[in-house]
């Protein structure tokens, strides 16, 4: 093997070797891409298909090699052009990368300071190839079911012109679409008398609005999973009245800081009302030594368990660190939480009046829905100001209520287990329910810096979720433990975007989908049963082939026997009693007197099952499925319908019972196999 000072168009030996920092490598030279996550045998698979993929140019792969190993490579760095090499170099690590006419390279600390040839382009061009753009309609959808809540034709289309990386980065840089709060408002929604919308139950038809409308899709989707990690739960809920601008106000801001940065988001989340109310900061006191009062401590033990470190110390791959006797490692304990408590005391609702009011309300009821809002406001006498110390962090007695904050929030924010903890969380929401180590130290890794020397860059964490190998790569597809159950109201969502979903009287009326026992979704936005969210992220379904093999799949903790029935009931009556109006008559399948005010339009793929019905099942099977439909359930689903309903029988039958034959293919595609688990 070359010695670095062989390597003369990669610079001169001396400064060569000085960049390696003296040798120290980070792995083994030959555990380069084994160590990286990728196993070996995906590198030698790769080259077996190689004549059937295009190769990438050197700075593709070299593109690539930074995404998928940030802590060899970090930042982004410029080409450098010596013949004949393409290559880049990390003065962060010490490393470089480069390519050799068809010959890759790297040299550094990870190579052990040796010129170290880990294979040709050709070897990498199928996982290059899987992380630029997608090739197939199939990876398209496939990708659009992980980053937002649907793939239709158009959506496929869109994605097919452009890179994932051009499309990450418009998605970022979309205007916002109107925002819950700005929907409640223009509906009138915040006259006097509608203190209590619609019985209470506005929070439902906002947030039904904001999930099947709006072109910023991804920035929707990222708010819905955010949302099941900082959990706001209106039953839970101890607010000041308006629930529909409280939850309103809480979907809006896990929107507005979706792309944004964690820790502005955790502060931001603190400050909130509806967190609040959910956890008990909003009137938190400080101690009375007279009464014996203690500051509440729901907030300070959530903050850690839940929203950052977690109860264990863990790797940066997520998994958990052990002491001697191989025990984990607890990250905090009760003195702890006592202590950070003392922070979050002082904070109530800002419920100060506008300086232009409308009619006060009824006597008892809350002035004014603003304070939804507006962060909560301090009040400093009621805030702690005794010293407190936890995480080895010690906030000073006497400190003012802002600096106390903000060194809270800052101790939290860069504690080592925040990457991993919510790494892991954010890839089973969006792509696999049992990451593995090597992805979720990929995504840790972003997290802590996303190439540029910033820590909790939300954007550079969703493109290392969505671009990273196992999520783009087709062996994944293969696996039989790669994937997740798609949860219900996931469900319901994509069916909505697919075809069309509208609200004829813009009230979105959807109303409650998880109360009853025999016919609903079992789930419904922001109506989760804990602060610990529908599921919970470890679970593993017990005596299962799962369990078995130790495979956490939250979503499998809400179904059971009963659920199942329930949710193929509820497809039976939603989807069934849901169609297109017939020409001239404004009125939906059920009105607005009913509750409901909901309209699909299955046109096209009534036209399309009439003309070819095969072609029918390809459109659903893709805009559903992803492509993943066996051939198998193709024409189970099929010879059913067919027997039932000839195509070629249907002229002149009432346009409602057309669409109800649709809607039943629809029903069938929705409760296979193929459909519920999302690889």
């Amino acid at each position: 093997m070359p010695r670095a000072a062989d390597l003369a168009a990669l610079g001169a030996a001396g400064a060569l070797l000085a960049g390696c920092g003296g040798g120290s490598a980070d792995a083994p030279p030959a555990a380069f891409f084994r160590t990286a996550g990728a196993p070996t045998r995906r590198i030698l698979s790769a080259s077996t298909t190689a004549a059937a993929t295009p190769l990438p140019s050197p700075t593709a792969l070299l593109d690539w090699a930074e995404r998928q190993y940030p802590h060899f490579f970090p930042g982004s760095r410029p080409d450098v052009f010596e013949a004949p090499y393409v290559y880049r170099h990390y003065p962060a690590s010490g490393n470089y990368v480069g390519v050799a006419g068809t010959e890759v390279y790297v040299l550094g600390p990870l190579s052990g300071g040796e010129l170290l040839h880990v294979g040709s382009v050709a070897d990498f061009a199928a996982m290059v190839q899987a992380t630029v753009a997608a090739s197939t309609d199939a990876e398209a959808a496939r990708f659009l079911q992980q980053a937002q809540f649907s793939s239709t034709l158009d959506e496929i289309a869109a994605l097919r012109s452009a890179t994932y990386e051009a499309w990450l980065t418009r998605q970022a840089t979309m205007p916002r679409g109107e925002s819950g709060w700005a929907w409640l408002i223009r509906l009138g929604h915040d006259a006097p008398e509608e203190y209590n919308y619609d019985g209470g139950h506005g929070n439902q038809y906002v947030i039904w609005n904001q999930m099947m409308t709006g072109d910023d899709q991804m920035r929707r989707r990222i708010a819905l999973a955010l949302s099941e990690y900082f959990v706001v739960s209106v039953p839970l809920l101890n607010s000041a009245g308006w629930n529909a601008f409280v939850i309103a106000a809480w979907w809006d801001l896990l929107c507005d800081h979706a792309f944004g940065n964690f820790r502005a988001l955790l502060e931001a989340v603190t400050l909130s009302p509806a967190m609040g109310s959910m956890l008990n900061t909003r009137g938190n006191e400080r101690e009375d030594a007279v009464t014996g009062r203690v500051p509440d401590e729901n907030y300070a033990r959530e903050v850690m368990q839940l929203f950052t470190i977690g109860l264990h110390e863990l790797n940066l791959d997520g998994t958990v660190k052990t002491d001697a006797e191989g025990r984990p490692i607890e990250t905090y304990d009760a003195d702890d939480v006592t202590q950070l408590a003392r922070v979050f005391t002082g904070y109530d609702a800002d419920v100060r009046e506008p300086l232009l009011q409308r009619p006060i309300p009824p006597f008892g009821q809350t002035p004014n829905y603003h304070y939804a809002g507006r962060p909560m406001r301090l009040f400093p006498e009621r805030h702690s100001t005794l010293r407190a110390t936890f995480l080895g962090t010690t906030v000073p007695a006497g400190a003012l209520a802002a600096q106390a904050l903000k060194t809270a929030l800052d101790a939290l924010f860069t504690h080592p287990n925040v990457g991993p903890f919510f790494g892991r969380q954010m890839i089973q929401r969006l792509v696999t329910s049992h990451p593995s180590p090597g992805y979720v130290e990929r995504v840790a890794r972003a997290f802590n810096d996303n190439g540029r020397g910033v820590r909790g860059d939300l954007l550079a964490v969703w493109r290392a979720i969505l671009l990273d190998d196992e999520a783009r790569g087709s062996a994944s597809l293969a696996s039989q433990t790669f994937g997740k159950l798609r949860e219900p109201m996931l469900r319901i969502i994509q069916w909505g975007r697919s075809f069309g979903l509208r609200s004829v009287h813009g009230s979105w009326k959807i109303g409650n989908t998880a109360h009853t026992p025999t016919d609903s979704l079992g789930q419904m936005p922001f109506y989760a049963p804990s602060v610990f969210n529908f599921f919970r992220p470890g679970h593993v379904p017990p005596s299962t082939a799962m369990a078995e093999q130790g495979l956490s799949s939250p979503e499998f903790q809400i179904v059971n026997e009963a659920t199942t029935l329930s949710y193929i009931n509820f497809l039976e009556g939603f989807l069934q009693g849901i169609w297109a109006p017939a020409p001239n008559k404004p009125g939906p399948g059920r009105n607005e007197s009913d509750g409901v005010d909901m309209n699909v339009d299955y046109s096209a793929e009534l036209a399309l099952y009439i003309a070819d019905p095969q072609a029918l099942m390809r459109r659903l099977d893709l805009v559903l499925c992803a492509g993943r439909l066996t051939e198998v359930q193709h024409q189970r689903i099929l010879a059913l319908m067919t027997a039932q309903s000839p195509p070629g029988s249907l002229t002149g039958y009432p346009v409602d019972v057309l669409h109800r034959l649709i809607a039943s293919i629809v029903l069938l595609v929705m409760i296979t196999p193929e459909y519920l688990v999302q690889q």
